[in-house]
């Protein structure tokens, strides 16, 4: 990877109207960012970004940032990360968290809440978690989206006047990208995922959705073959910096994402005729979300949704104050945490794809919510603001809420589980299967000389497609039996893929036939896919 200080072209003409505001140390101006600079009217393009990352490095602590070009997006910007760390820290022995903001560029107080914190490591703040932690960050994730802003895109948010698209260049929506990996900025996402192997990953959002009473809401992982112990980790994890931004001297309320919505649960996980539970229901468990996903590489994936309706500022704000408070926690459950990971990956790789008491790691599929709990939820109101330009209305967030308790469900089940295998085997894979293995840091090889393995095979019985494609595809549902283990003729340049390795949940997730969101799910077996699943189990 390349290192480099970057100094934009427009650096020079604008840090001299952007170091305005007093910092902490006597005699020192530290740049302040678009929203700072324009009343909150504004949110920053990339050059303004650079031009402020540029800044930061006059700081009294400047030395504590280094900022880095990590790949390129389809238009051939360049996708920047900015690493904080203590100038003498072992990086290896420290805990690793890594932030990106604007996957979504419409969703902006991310952006800027980052741009903040850095500022402050840059003033010498957070000394605490920079003893722990290097933290890495991306304050832009989706540039060629935000270099898109138009006062037509999400006018019903509450400010900035204009921000960027949802998409990226090619039309893809960048958290629905993580399994089939088309866009290049997903691929340098992933990169970044096995290079650092962050402990934690944070996605900064702003949600759309529902009129509810919180500054922010949060989500942790939620497929339900994430490592068990690190999804209940996540959640305590979650609880806790809940509870320290509900009693802060600022205080704000935060809450598991959701919607309020009215759906069919006959009370036992099936669908019921009726649609009649009027619920607050959060959103998938699909690894296809860059949250669920890292979840499968057993690390902490946290999502962020401050509230569309809130002001600008507060949101941006709030998304800072969640992700330090998260942090503050992460810190104090340090060997906790450890002890969690080291676990994890054990269970399926030195283990031998079995439990940390010997019982076999476990793949799920056929998934539905849980139960609900029944908690008590906000309920929020808007005012409805018209713009000045005539193009519609804004929804500003009125101050008060009501409390009503409901049936809340935040996680999910699967209703069938299938032991994971000793190995995945693959005759004749195709380039593009292989290729995407490799992003995902999927550990294979590719026999050199012919095997006779006892494999099992999935017969395929029926092909479901929906009526419209989806992110570019016709996603695909197969259904089928497998059937009993067979000696098999493995030939020369068959892919083998471990299944003991530390990835090994999300392989199974990418290449299980009745996995609902697998590389089969977004087309790369079909035509491989007659009347036999082209991946076989090898037992």
């Amino acid at each position: 990877m390349r290192i480099h200080v970057l100094v934009p072209s427009l650096a020079i003409a604008l840090l001299a109207s952007s170091c305005t505001r007093p910092a902490t140390s006597p005699g020192v101006s530290a740049p302040r960012t678009t929203p700072e600079r324009t009343d909150y009217a504004s949110t920053s393009s990339m050059a303004e970004v650079q031009t402020f990352l540029f800044a930061l490095n006059g700081l009294p602590r400047g030395n504590r940032l280094r900022t880095e070009v990590v790949g390129r997006s389809h238009e051939d910007r360049e996708i920047v990360m900015v690493r904080a760390a203590l100038p003498a820290i072992d990086e290896s022995k420290a805990l690793r968290a890594l932030v990106i903001a604007n996957i979504h560029a419409g969703e902006v107080e991310g952006k800027e809440a980052v741009q903040a914190l850095l500022r402050e490591v840059a003033l010498g703040q957070h000394e605490d978690l920079l003893a722990r932690f290097v933290l890495y960050f991306v304050p832009i994730y989706n540039v060629d989206g935000n270099e898109r802003s138009d006062v037509k895109n999400r006018p019903e948010q509450n400010g900035p006047e204009a921000v960027g698209l949802r998409a990226n260049a090619q039309d893809l929506d960048l958290n629905r990208d993580f399994v089939k990996a088309e866009a290049k900025e997903t691929q340098t996402l992933l990169a970044l995922f096995n290079r650092l192997d962050p402990h934690l990953f944070f996605d900064l959002h702003t949600t759309d959705g529902s009129w509810h009473g919180y500054d922010l809401t949060y989500a942790p992982s939620l497929s339900p073959n994430c490592d068990p112990a690190l999804a209940d980790l996540s959640r305590s994890l979650l609880e806790a910096a809940n509870l320290d931004l509900e009693t802060a001297a600022r205080p704000l309320t935060t809450f598991d994402y959701g919607n309020f919505e009215t759906r069919d649960w006959d009370g036992s996980g099936a669908p019921s005729s009726q649609p009649d539970v009027r619920g607050w229901w959060t959103y998938d468990h699909r690894a296809r979300y860059g949250i669920n996903y890292f979840g499968l590489r057993n690390r902490i994936g946290i999502l962020s949704e401050a509230y569309s309706n809130a002001d600008f500022r507060s949101r941006i704000d709030a998304t800072q104050a969640f992700v330090l408070a998260v942090l503050r926690q992460a810190g104090q459950r340090e060997e906790a945490l450890r002890s969690a990971f080291a676990i994890a990956d054990s269970d399926t790789g030195t283990r031998g794809a079995t439990t940390a008491d010997s019982r076999p790691v476990q793949f799920g599929f056929d998934t539905v919510f849980a139960p609900p709990e029944r908690l008590s939820i906000r309920v929020g109101d808007c005012d409805r603001i018209p713009w000045p330009d005539g193009r519609g209305v804004r929804f500003a967030r009125r101050a008060s809420s009501t409390i009503e308790v409901m049936p809340v469900f935040r996680r999910f089940q699967s209703r069938q589980w299938i032991a994971m295998p000793r190995a995945w085997a693959l005759v004749d894979p195709p380039p593009a299967v292989t290729e995407l293995l490799q992003h995902h840091g999927i550990e294979f090889e590719v026999l050199t000389t012919a095997r006779r393995q006892a494999a099992a095979t999935f017969a395929v019985t029926k092909k479901r497609k929906p009526k419209r494609p989806y992110q570019g595809h016709q996603e695909l549902i197969l259904d089928g039996t497998w059937g009993e283990p067979l000696p098999m003729d493995l030939p020369t340049g068959t892919l083998w893929i471990d299944g003991s390795q530390r990835l090994a949940r999300l392989a199974a997730v990418l290449l299980e036939p009745q996995s609902e969101d697998s590389l089969s799910t977004w087309n790369y077996f079909e035509a491989a896919t007659a009347d036999r699943y082209p991946v076989m189990r090898i037992l």
